[in-house]
């Protein structure tokens, strides 16, 4: 158990000087644990090295850096200058946190320099003056009237068939045949089908009625 709490309280500790520790991309003043100024300009970045959390001064200009991740500045709650013109801003959907970040430092940032590179619609303008509809892979496509149209006449359809189709299937369950007799069709007698036992006994009281016996039983 103390091992393990060691371990624990060391990895806090490397990860609180980690936090408080100037990139070997950048030059910070002063250069120790808890740098002020941190300057990574003219480095040929392509991602945002680790800044620490004690950074007043932040300068990225000159760099070619598309995007900032989300969050990534979160932990900046000292920072009061920040210079990021100069980069390849790439402004898809992805940067809207940089754009919403910018706007709440007031007076950190001219947010003006900071413009779009890529794509080529978008190149030249600035990123405080982007909508969110002109983004690509970030407007809301547009859903026309006549696709719910579709949409419901496709299932009405669909349920009519289902219902016919069931229909017929009952209607062959309950299938019956009825036979219409005419004047020229023989009737079977029902006598043949009286069994021979019954026949014979009615033939005797017949004739012992005819005689004037009693019946019998």
């Amino acid at each position: 158990l103390l091992s393990g709490t060691q371990g624990l309280l060391i990895l806090l500790f490397l990860e609180a000087i980690s936090a408080n520790s100037c990139s070997h991309h950048c030059v910070c003043f002063p250069p120790d644990h808890k740098p002020v100024r941190v300057n990574c300009s003219f480095r040929e970045l392509t991602t945002l090295p680790l800044l620490p959390d004690s950074t007043q001064e932040l300068y990225l200009q000159g760099n070619k850096l598309e995007t900032i991740p989300a969050g990534a500045f979160d932990n900046l709650q000292m920072l009061n200058i920040i210079n990021l013109s100069s980069n390849l801003w790439h402004c898809d959907c992805g940067i809207l946190y940089l754009k919403n970040w910018l706007e709440d430092q007031v007076g950190s940032s001219d947010i003006s320099d900071i413009k779009c590179f890529t794509p080529s619609l978008l190149h030249g303008t600035s990123i405080s003056a982007l909508k969110r509809s002109e983004l690509p892979s970030c407007s809301t496509p547009k859903i026309l009237c006549s696709d719910f149209l579709f949409h419901d006449a496709f299932i009405s359809l669909f349920v009519l068939a289902v219902v016919l189709i069931c229909c017929v299937l009952i209607a062959q369950r309950m299938k019956f045949t009825v036979k219409i007799c005419d004047s020229g069709t023989k009737i079977p007698d029902v006598s043949s089908s009286v069994p021979d036992t019954l026949r014979r006994r009615r033939e005797r009281v017949s004739s012992r009625s005819s005689a004037g016996m009693p019946a019998m039983d």
